[in-house]
């Protein structure tokens, strides 16, 4: 057996094997987001818990030439079952909370309230109590007192071999309260 003849068959070994491997990839591929068309929608209920608008300095907090700014932080509730989203393809969830406003200056604003990375099916039960948002709520044009916005929560699933796929609750809608006066010590 000559040294291009164990050359010629390993290569075609190769060939075949990574063939196969290829077309596997497709299948699981196309399949993923069948499977997850045919998953029951997740249900999620969602409110706002408490809010509170106060003036602050956006990033850097210290610096006193910095302008100050409307500033809300946000409490929610949160009870909603992803796992429908979980089949053998799913690698992890992406999760976030999003509040949709408009501006006279934007039609579409949109703020991250919150986010999580969820590894496991039996972790894509989410049940939380008057959490606090891991993000200030604010705007570009320094106003956010009385606004009205839209509470969305989002996820993407990731799936091992595949395109991610983006889907989204229902939107809650809430009112941001009025700005808090300074308290003083003065009467």
């Amino acid at each position: 057996m000559s040294l291009s003849t164990a050359l010629n068959r390993a290569n075609a070994v190769a060939s075949f094997f990574s063939s196969v491997f290829f077309a596997v990839l497709a299948v699981v591929a196309v399949t993923g987001p069948i499977l997850l068309h045919s998953a029951s929608t997740p249900d999620v209920k969602l409110a706002m818990a408490k809010a509170s608008v106060k003036m602050g300095r956006i990033g850097h907090y210290y610096d006193s030439r910095q302008p100050t700014a409307e500033m809300a932080t946000l409490h929610f509730d949160l009870k909603a079952d992803l796992s429908p989203l979980f089949n053998w393809n799913t690698k992890q969830l992406f999760v976030f909370l999003v509040a949709e406003y408009s501006t006279p200056s934007h039609v579409t604003n949109q703020v991250t309230l919150w986010d999580d990375i969820i590894t496991s099916k039996e972790d894509a039960v989410l049940s939380y109590r008057r959490k606090k948002a891991e993000y200030m709520f604010s705007d570009i044009s320094k106003k956010i007192s009385g606004l009205e916005a839209n509470l969305t929560l989002h996820w993407d699933v990731m799936p091992y071999v595949g395109v991610l796929i983006h889907d989204q609750s229902a939107p809650t809608k809430i009112q941001l309260p009025v700005l808090e006066a300074k308290k003083t010590g003065k009467n």
